[in-house]
């Protein structure tokens, strides 16, 4: 190679080699760079991931606080439950209390005036005509005013099973007949001595039966009639009329319903009171000075049943105009003539059919002997007045193991009639003990007792009792159940 060719060869590799390191120094500018880049850039991400690790260890302090709050909030419901289980398991002791309280009350009521009404409606029969007039109305008296005394031991027992959820519903047929005829018989004495025009109408569109609870539809009625010959004067008015009516009249869902209203021309009363007399123990006069007496139970007792009935009770009335209750059974309630009808309980699997005796009805019996164990001596002398009285042989005792004892030496007796508070041997021990006996199984046990409990009741026919009645018992309701079973 000559001279100009080293030359030439030179000049290519002088002019690559710049080339090269131009190329070499713009990469190692741009590597520059892009390290700045990335060294802002891995600044920023690390400022980013200080703030959110800030962010996040504020957020878990924020929850650390949370969790505390849950915690103290938990501790406080778990103290919260505990302290309103405590308050249940004390109320619920109360309410254990108020009901043995209650039926404590009702028994030490119930036993003297047992005694009270049946020798009082001993001596106001006059049997030996031997009385005078002024006798036969001081007895005459006795007798209502005990039956006074019993109205309110039933109320305050009523609104106290209603207020505890005791109280139960038992639908049944009624016959619209055989009600007014029972309200007849028993209010119109009542408005013939203050001469009120007493009616009861009932459309000649109804049919004869209604499906209903009898006995709390009675108890509304009589309440309601009760209140309406009180509260008019006399040469008053007081009037039932039972009539189809429209259920929901105020709303587009209406339809065909059964009412009883029950209207007098009596003080009226007060649209501002209008509501508080069906509140409990509140009267339109509470005053010392007011002219009618009563508990205030019986109007708050009666929108309770008829609750309970899902029936609506409502008032129309001014001061010095009258005032018209009507109680509106729901719709069904009035039932087709042409079905079958029970009259009665008889539907019902375990309680008998216990059908109202006729007051005027004569028992008379052929000296049966009658076996009569309570602990009360005045209950016993009244029972023994009023049953021999009626041709009944009566022997007593007072507990039910004296009268175990009595029976294995006297073996003919017909029938027993069993207290169930005794002392020694109570009537429910005693009423196993017979039951166990071959010889006493079919031997009748009429309880009559002052426990008014459903539960008792029960309790007595599944230990094998064949009747049970609650003190104080009417004489004909007595003798009526002794007839049965005799």
């Amino acid at each position: 190679m000559d001279a100009e060719a080293w030359k030439k060869r030179y000049q290519r590799e002088k002019s690559a080699r710049k080339a090269a390191e131009r190329i070499a120094e713009e990469k190692t500018r741009e590597i520059f760079f892009r390290n700045q880049e990335l060294t802002k850039l891995a600044a920023s991400l690390e400022e980013a991931v200080k703030e959110r690790t800030r962010e996040l260890e504020k957020q878990n302090f924020s929850l650390e606080e949370h969790r505390d709050k849950l915690k103290n909030q938990q501790r406080m419901l778990q103290s919260t439950n505990q302290a309103l289980e405590e308050k249940a398991i004390e109320l619920e002791k109360i309410s254990r209390y108020k009901s043995e309280f209650l039926a404590n009350v009702s028994h030490e009521l119930r036993t003297p005036l047992n005694s009270t009404i049946i020798l009082a409606k001993l001596i106001l029969d006059n049997s030996e005509g031997n009385l005078s007039a002024d006798d036969l109305y001081s007895m005459s008296v006795i007798y209502n005013n005990s039956n006074e005394l019993l109205e309110i031991i039933e109320d305050i027992l009523d609104m106290s099973q209603v207020q505890a959820g005791e109280l139960s519903i038992h639908m049944e047929d009624v016959s619209i007949h055989e009600l007014c005829q029972g309200l007849e018989e028993q209010f119109r004495p009542l408005a013939d001595e203050k001469s009120l025009a007493f009616t009861i109408d009932v459309d000649t569109d109804l049919g004869e039966w209604i499906n209903t609870d009898r006995k709390r539809l009675k108890q509304i009625l009589k309440n309601l009639l009760s209140n309406a010959c009180k509260f008019t004067p006399e040469k008053g008015r007081v009037a039932l009329r039972i009539f189809r009516d429209v259920w929901n009249p105020d709303t587009d869902y209406t339809s065909e319903c059964l009412s009883f209203a029950v209207s007098d021309s009596g003080i009226g009363i007060p649209v501002d009171k209008q509501q508080t007399i069906f509140q409990m123990f509140k009267q339109v006069d509470g005053s010392t000075s007011r002219q009618y007496g009563g508990t205030g139970l019986g109007l708050a007792i009666c929108r309770k049943l008829s609750d309970l009935m899902d029936a609506r009770l409502t008032l129309v009335s001014e001061k010095d105009q009258g005032a018209t209750f009507t109680l509106s059974l729901p719709p069904g309630s009035l039932l087709p003539d042409a079905a079958d009808h029970n009259p009665s309980s008889m539907n019902n699997d375990f309680f008998l059919n216990t059908v109202e005796p006729d007051s005027d009805e004569v028992f008379e019996f052929n000296q049966q002997t009658v076996l009569v164990v309570d602990d009360d001596l005045r209950n016993s002398f009244a029972l023994s007045q009023l049953l021999q009285k009626h041709g009944l042989k009566v022997l007593l005792s007072e507990n039910g193991r004296q009268a175990l004892e009595l029976m294995e030496t006297e073996r003919h007796i017909d029938l027993v009639v069993l207290d169930l508070m005794m002392p020694t041997m109570d009537g429910f021990t005693m009423l196993e003990k017979l039951r166990s006996e071959v010889e006493y199984r079919m031997l009748p046990v009429v309880v009559v007792t002052a426990s008014a409990s459903a539960e008792d009741e029960k309790r007595c026919r599944l230990a094998g009792a064949d009747d049970y009645l609650s003190k104080p018992v009417e004489a004909p309701e007595l003798l009526s159940c002794l007839h049965r079973w005799l």
